[in-house]
């Protein structure tokens, strides 16, 4: 088949990848100059199904987006609903989340990719009274058989020697097989060898408009418009103009993601410092994963807010987690400050499947799971698109959950 990706975040190259390798001829499309420009350029890269398992509470900020009052309503109504479900995510987005993890780790080594990547994720409580809120998060990982273990002090920090040893520590969740990894470095190198199966781009260019049916068509923003047998939206916060036309009108939330990258200092009488691995503070909801010889501090999530360049008020949160339990260990120079804004249903689940249009596909809203969920929901998808079922219901994930 002839299938049309539109966007080249981490969803449209898996995408596309994994559809080219199926033996579809596929053409992404991207408005940007090159790969993960948006979303995917600087996030925690946490690829965490045992976390999506537990699905711990993220603090969200409120900055001020009247017209999203409504959104903030049934995003609390959806989260209270699934605050004492055994499972709070759909077995299918969880069966996604784990394919796409296997499916990644085949690709990094069946490739040869070079992927900055570290396994394992300590959650951290500082005190015994918060702790006991880990009760709920403790049940859903049993239930969901994920891999975990409960751990004092001592072993937090035997597993990650450089935590401060004057920060107030109670004890922690270790989650040996979550990982994480540079999201970027992966999707330039996967975007390479999509392109060396026969996969074609073009950059620069800006969809204007989808026209549904048996074989549908892109019209461009160059005026020309290309006929394909599938279209894949993958377009992130793009979507909503593209889909909108279409009767496809979804309750989107816009969120503000932010990241510190920084390097970290080298001194030989202090050889651990910064985390070795994955690190989260579970009272600030900040993730602190090492990528080399920097660390990203990942959070501060806002819904609203203004979009752009992140500001002090917005960064607080990464600074103050980095000070806790690594003072000392960022560089001041060299720095990366980004924000990025993202799509989010009340819900918190993505758009995967059939759109129930014809001949339009979706793969997008994802949130913080989108890396592992990316690859899952691409082999899925073309599985479908091949005429069978894909091996999972994931009735839950699609458009007509919301109708």
């Amino acid at each position: 088949m002839r299938v049309a990706v539109i966007g080249a975040g981490l969803a449209g190259i898996t995408s596309a990848y994994e559809l080219t390798r199926q033996g579809h001829e596929v053409q992404v499309y991207e408005r940007d100059t090159s790969v993960a420009t948006g979303a995917s350029f600087a996030p925690p890269g946490l690829i965490a199904p045992a976390l999506l398992a537990a699905r711990p509470a993220t603090p969200m900020k409120w900055r001020g987006a009247p017209r999203q009052l409504g959104w903030r309503w049934a995003h609390w109504r959806a989260r209270r609903a699934i605050a004492h479900q055994p499972l709070p995510v759909p077995a299918a987005m969880l069966q996604l989340a784990r394919q796409g993890q296997a499916l990644m780790a085949d690709w990094r080594q069946g490739l040869q990719l070079d992927v900055e990547q570290r396994g394992g994720i300590l959650l951290l409580w500082r005190t015994a009274r918060d702790y006991k809120r880990a009760a709920a998060l403790l049940a859903r990982l049993q239930a969901a058989q994920a891999p975990h273990r409960e751990v004092d002090a001592n072993t937090c920090r035997s597993l990650e020697p450089g935590l401060n040893a004057d920060t107030r520590l109670h004890g922690g969740i270790h989650l040996p097989q979550d990982e994480s990894a540079n999201s970027r470095q992966f999707a330039q190198a996967l975007k390479q060898e999509a392109q060396r199966l026969g996969a074609r781009w073009q950059f620069n260019v800006d969809v204007l408009k989808i026209e549904p049916g048996a074989q549908p068509s892109l019209h461009l923003a160059t005026g020309a418009a290309q006929r394909v047998d599938a279209v894949v939206v993958c377009a992130g916060k793009g979507a909503p103009a593209l889909l909108s036309p279409l009767g496809l009108r979804f309750p989107w939330g816009v969120v503000q993601a932010h990241t510190l990258t920084a390097p970290l200092r080298q001194l030989e009488a202090h050889p651990d410092l910064g985390p070795s691995a994955t690190v989260m503070d579970m009272s600030l909801g900040v993730s602190m994963t090492r990528l080399g010889q920097r660390v990203r501090i990942g959070g501060s999530q806002e819904l609203g807010g203004p979009v752009g360049q992140p500001d002090g008020p917005s960064m607080s949160a990464l600074h103050q987690a980095a000070h806790d339990w690594f003072p000392g260990a960022l560089q001041a120079g060299g720095q990366q400050r980004w924000k990025a804004s993202r799509l989010l249903l009340p819900d918190e689940l993505p758009l995967v499947g059939a759109s129930g249009v014809p001949g339009v596909w979706l793969n997008i809203g994802h949130g913080d799971a989108g890396w592992p969920l990316a690859g899952g929901a691409a082999q899925w998808l073309g599985e479908r698109l091949a005429g069978r079922d894909g091996g999972l219901d994931a009735t839950m994930l699609e458009p007509s959950r919301l109708r």
